[in-house]
């Protein structure tokens, strides 16, 4: 499998097709903690990787007056994302962002890294923080492993556990800002972790 594919992975074709019919989250339930992350931060321009149908960036223009694009691997997410006419949506790869260097003031992810080889995690979190201004909001199941593990999950397609803060800290010039846990009281259906990272120099 050659590396543009092997990072596509399967989530271009079919399973992700199926992961978005699936994947019906409410956008009203998620604005009370959006709300809170983004008073002290107050962002303009805000990007999601990997967006799935836009439910987050639904949730997020709730809460103000935003500049919000999204960006999916898969086209059929894209299609659906699309159904909000104000936020921009573009099929897009995590480790080839089409923007250029800071044009966002905050970049997020919800669930994405979790799904990604072990070893192209760094060059993808590289490309975030490259069009990042100043923030990156990561919501993860994170774990406190020495190695990432590989999981079963639908498919058998692999997803893998293990400390993504800990890749974010040690191998990048950030600082937490914010971290806690969310879960279905706060509409994220299984319960995680959230990371709020500020670029620094």
């Amino acid at each position: 499998m050659s590396d543009e594919n092997e990072k596509k992975g399967t989530w271009y074709g079919d399973f992700g097709i199926r992961y978005t019919v699936r994947n019906k989250i409410i956008p009203e339930k998620l604005v009370p903690f959006y709300k809170r992350i983004l008073k002290d931060i107050k962002p303009d321009k805000i990007l999601e990787v990997g967006c799935n149908r836009g439910h987050n960036l639904v949730a997020v223009s709730y809460c103000g007056q935003y500049d919000l694009y999204g960006i999916d691997i898969n086209p059929y997410s894209i299609v659906v994302a699309r159904d909000n006419k104000e936020i921009s949506f573009t099929v897009g790869n995590i480790y080839d962002i089409l923007y250029k260097d800071n044009f966002f003031d905050l970049v997020l992810t919800v669930g994405v890294l979790i799904h990604l080889e072990p070893n192209t995690l760094k060059d993808a979190i590289k490309e975030i923080l490259r069009v990042s201004k100043k923030y990156f909001l990561m919501m993860e199941y994170n774990y406190d492993f020495e190695e990432f593990e590989k999981v079963p999950y639908r498919d058998n397609v692999g997803l893998w556990r293990g400390n993504f803060k800990k890749v974010v800290l040690d191998n990048f010039n950030v600082k937490i800002v914010i971290e806690g846990e969310i879960g279905p009281e706060e509409g994220f259906g299984d319960k995680r972790g959230y990371f709020l990272f500020e670029k620094q120099g």
